[in-house]
């Protein structure tokens, strides 16, 4: 018996980025990737290298719900990492405070507070000539 995956779980590409509304350029972000798995995720840059992994839960007591990212590997290693999540259909927002600090307690910064917002998009899948399912690259 298997558990059900978590609608979070999947290959997830950066569309839209900011920093406390400043607009930042999707092809200077080190994210290329967001690779959530079951309570793992990865981080892969524009050449497809692991720049960031670690291990991953769900928060729901806060509106929007909270991620809570742990740092396994990489420049958050050994630290936690509370963001917001906003995930509507194949469109996922992230949100944390760049400072490390608390989680926000909304995706709206308040004066002098940074926080950096990206929204992905699910990476399509397909399904392959032998019926296997699979990210399209």
């Amino acid at each position: 018996m298997s558990a059900t995956p978590d609608l979070l779980e999947g290959i997830w590409l950066p569309r839209a980025a900011d920093v406390s509304g400043k607009v930042l350029e999707l092809a200077k972000l080190r994210v290329a990737r967001l690779v959530i798995g079951a309570h793992v995720y990865r981080i892969l840059d524009h050449a497809d290298h692991v720049v960031d992994s670690g291990e991953w839960t769900r928060n729901r007591s806060s509106t929007p719900d909270g991620l809570d990212l742990y740092g396994v590997a990489g420049p958050f290693k050994g630290r936690r990492i509370e963001a917001l999540i906003a995930l509507s259909g194949d469109s996922l927002s992230i949100c944390y405070d760049m400072d490390g600090g608390a989680r926000p307690l909304t995706m709206v910064p308040a004066p002098e507070q940074l926080l950096l917002t990206i929204t992905y998009a699910r990476e399509p899948v397909f399904s392959g000539a032998d019926g296997a399912i699979a990210a399209q690259a």
